[in-house]
């Protein structure tokens, strides 16, 4: 072996030891609960801590996982005393979902989803959980407030009359930083 070749082998060994950096998902198996922590092995790395109250935050129990299930978590520490790596399944969740919502909207994916209310600006829906936006100028001609004289007041009075109806809705801005999600009303095909 030539010393580059070498150099090569090692570096790459030492990237397989190299630990999941803090925010990474990771895959893990469910091992046992201590105190109402749930304890995972996380991919023969080290062994991973979800708290009971990630598990509360997450719509999840301790008696929802059982031993030897597989799950995604999110690393959101340093190893602690006991040697467990803090992990959270309700970080990874959100996680995926803005992954999801990233593919949908680059996907140009129509959702049928409920309004959830409307303000002066525009119509709030919940699309897995995640609040996203309409302003009024994504709605399409067809539901556009046609207003003689229009204020404010008079458009989120017109845009309350979608509260509790399904519309059609593509993705349009998706930033998990800001947790900005934006929509658009989809236009009916013909």
């Amino acid at each position: 072996m030539t010393g580059r070749k070498i150099k090569r082998h090692f570096q790459n060994y030492k990237d397989l030891l190299r630990p999941p950096a803090i925010g990474s998902l990771i895959k893990g198996r469910v091992i046992d609960t201590i105190g109402g922590n749930v304890i995972v092995d996380l991919e023969n790395y080290k062994t991973g801590i979800l708290s009971k109250d990630d598990l509360k935050f997450s719509l999840k129990t301790k008696g929802e996982l059982k031993e030897g299930d597989e799950i995604e978590v999110k690393i959101v520490g340093e190893e602690n005393k006991l040697g467990f790596i803090p992990v959270s399944f309700s970080e990874a969740k959100k996680d995926l979902i803005w992954e999801k919502l990233k593919k949908m909207k680059e996907d140009k994916e129509i959702l049928k989803i409920k309004v959830m209310s409307a303000n002066k600006g525009g119509l709030i829906f919940n699309i897995f959980g995640i609040q996203a936006f309409l302003p009024v100028s994504q709605l399409t001609k067809e539901n556009y407030p046609k207003l003689e004289d229009p204020t404010p007041e008079k458009i989120f009075k017109e845009l309350q009359k979608f509260a509790g109806k399904e519309m059609d809705i593509q993705v349009i801005t998706v930033e998990k930083e800001k947790n900005n999600l934006i929509v658009k009303e989809a236009e009916k095909e013909k």
